[in-house]
């Protein structure tokens, strides 16, 4: 396996910090960060809400890929409180977890094996899992690259497990307006200021470098998490026949990807 890039253990200690600090101090500070965690702008609800759609899609794409037969064992990697939990119960008899954060892993359900731990130092054996989730993770890796991660992926998936993957698309058509705000305003969210969105085609030559097959994407959703409820019904709701369909696929807000393990 490759050695990560010098700065990962910095990045770990920013997101461990991150998830400590919680919403409820980002939202203090400065007047433009107040404003924009206003409920009217930020809902913490309506945030979590518009993730509910797309995370449906990466489970039905898992779904699709183990035939509709329950995989023996899953990992939820990162794993966070187990929240991805329930759209994927039905797709595994057994679930485990790592998660940096030993928070996290504490408030994880007791159905889900979870264990506090770097993906990079997992600890589990060669082909422990016939499935591997790992929802919105990647685009924290931008700077620190995919191919370690997928590597171990790799190692620890058995021949023929299924690996799906959820992140949010750069060529969302929104992103021409909040990426610029973002830095005009001094990243008021609070985000860590090495990850966004990434372009599908990124990924998918990273999982053929890792060695995966039957590499397929699709779009997750054309939402947001601004949407207040309806808005966003209403969109996901028409625009879910364009989630397989080119070029169409490439503008959606999420995009799920899956890969088999040869």
């Amino acid at each position: 396996m490759n050695d990560p890039p010098f700065d990962y253990e910095d990045k770990k200690a920013r997101e461990l910090e991150r998830h400590l600090r919680g919403h409820a101090e980002k939202a203090q500070g400065s007047l433009i960060r107040r404003l924009v965690h206003h409920p009217l702008i930020f809902d913490i609800e309506r945030n979590a809400f518009n993730y509910n759609f797309p995370k449906q899609q990466m489970a039905a794409l898992l779904w699709e890929r183990l035939g509709e037969q329950k995989a023996a064992d899953l990992l939820l990697a990162p794993c966070g409180k187990g929240g991805d939990l329930p759209f994927l119960r039905h797709v595994a008899h057994a679930f485990h977890g790592i998660d940096l954060s030993p928070v996290a892993v504490g408030q994880c359900p007791p159905e889900v094996r979870a264990k506090e731990g770097d993906i990079l130092d997992s600890g589990y054996a060669d082909g422990a899992f016939d499935a591997v989730a790992s929802p919105l993770f990647f685009h924290h890796l931008l700077n620190v690259g995919f191919a370690p991660f997928l590597e171990e992926f790799h190692r620890i998936m058995k021949p023929g497990a299924q690996l799906v993957i959820l992140e949010p698309c750069l060529w969302y058509p929104l992103n021409i307006i909040t990426r610029p705000l973002k830095h005009l305003l001094g990243n008021p969210m609070g985000e860590v200021e090495d990850e966004g969105p990434f372009s599908p085609g990124l990924l998918v030559r990273a999982l053929e470098a890792a060695g995966f097959a039957d590499i397929e994407w699709r779009g997750a959703s054309f939402s947001h998490p601004r949407f207040y409820k309806p808005m966003a019904r209403f969109v996901n709701r028409v625009t879910k026949p364009l989630l397989t369909v080119r070029p169409f696929r490439t503008f959606a807000w999420t995009v799920a990807y899956a890969a088999r393990r040869p």
